[in-house]
């Protein structure tokens, strides 16, 4: 037990520390006024595991021997780099006294005139006082995720995948492989392609033997601890942009999401289910976060298509690029973390995005939004044509 809490700075570090200085140097990208703690976090873990698939994916198909050392070093350095790359440019943003570059919460950041007389901007999008009702919303919200969080640690449940997942992880960890030992024998093999590219096992096991913990520990006791705030973040992000008229309703909406998706268990097979009971694996990650992340991106260029300049009036030049083309660069990152977490994610994110890009065409009558459609395809058309190559061999 001493040596797991002694563990947890490097659980911090590597989980939340590195993917939130990551997203502190990419957040240029972002428009001011969604320049949030929250969507910093998420674009720079996007960014972050990104890295550790391109990372991962070379080292199992070029490296031999002892891949997984050649895979957590090479990542570990990059990602250092971006890391203090991130907070060197925090550190000057703050001393040419860029006080608002990234506010705390939503609703947070202060409009400047600007912001105050540009039609597409609102004011309620920036600064937001909750009421008192509000506040006991918020509590009672966050009682619900502490309870789920608790309980998805105390009560964690075991099934037939562990004998997988789990052991790839723990091979990863143990015996410095990636994917070429048959969990249920131990009988070494060739890469296995049909789980090899969705590379969240490996990222546990870099979690788990950079913070020194056993990888089982990790897949169930940890990574519920991360995932379910996280998926949480994610529904907050898609309140703001349902709610925008009305941000003394998030609370409530949060309420209802937190009890739809703790009595969601109809059955083995629903995304309830498999949020609070398969948390650490890939395919639980996909419908419970990489989907909504979907949703939100699109929900949030929706909510920009409907702010329109009049004739007259110009935006600063760096903000239309900012609101034109981030939440494609974003959905890009997306689509990479699909492939991380499941090969299927890959197929099925695609087809998501396709069928709302073709509803954002008919809605913007922009053509530009078949060529971000393009962009954000990129990875996955990347990862196919690694798959069906291996796949071939």
């Amino acid at each position: 037990m001493l040596g797991v809490i002694l563990s947890v700075p490097g659980l911090i570090l590597w989980m939340l520390i590195i993917p939130f200085c990551v997203g502190l140097l990419v957040n240029f990208i972002l428009p001011r006024a969604r320049r949030t703690v929250g969507i910093t976090f998420i674009l720079g873990y996007l960014v972050y595991m990104g890295v550790f698939e391109v990372v991962a994916i070379s080292c199992m198909t070029r490296i031999t021997y002892d891949a997984f050392s050649y895979c957590r070093k090479i990542f570990a350095t990059l990602v250092i780099i971006l890391a203090i790359m991130g907070i060197v440019r925090s550190i000057m943003k703050l001393r040419k006294g860029g006080l608002n570059y990234l506010s705390l919460f939503p609703g947070e950041a202060h409009a400047d005139v600007f912001d105050l007389m540009s039609p597409r901007s609102d004011p309620k999008f920036y600064k937001l006082d909750y009421s008192k009702e509000s506040m006991i919303y918020w509590g009672i919200f966050f009682v619900i995720l502490a309870f789920q969080m608790v309980m998805s640690v105390v009560m964690a449940s075991f099934d037939g995948d562990d004998s997988y997942y789990v052991v790839e992880s723990l091979l990863a960890q143990q015996a410095d492989v990636m994917n070429t030992i048959l969990p249920y024998t131990g009988t070494s093999t060739s890469l296995d392609i049909r789980h090899a590219l969705a590379v969240i096992t490996m990222w546990i096991a870099f979690v788990a033997k950079e913070s020194g913990i056993h990888a089982t520990i990790v897949s169930h006791s940890v990574i519920p601890l991360f995932f379910i705030p996280f998926v949480y973040l994610v529904y907050v992000e898609i309140g703001r942009v349902l709610f925008r008229e009305r941000q003394q309703v998030i609370p409530v909406f949060m309420i209802i999401v937190s009890f739809l998706l703790m009595f969601g268990n109809v059955s083995i097979y629903t995304p309830a289910t498999f949020f609070l009971m398969r948390t650490w694996q890939g395919k639980a990650i996909v419908c419970n976060l990489v989907f909504p992340m979907i949703f939100w991106i699109f929900l949030w260029m929706f909510e920009d298509a409907k702010m329109v300049l009049p004739p007259n009036r110009r935006e600063k030049e760096w903000e239309q690029p900012r609101r034109d083309w981030c939440p494609w660069i974003e959905l890009f990152f997306v689509n990479m973390f699909s492939g991380v977490c499941s090969s299927l994610g890959v197929i099925f994110g695609s087809a998501l995005t396709g069928l709302l890009t073709l509803v954002l065409l008919v809605y913007t009558k922009k053509i530009k939004v078949i060529f971000g459609a393009m962009l954000c395809m990129i990875p996955n058309v990347i990862y196919l044509a690694i798959y069906f190559s291996l796949f071939s061999r």
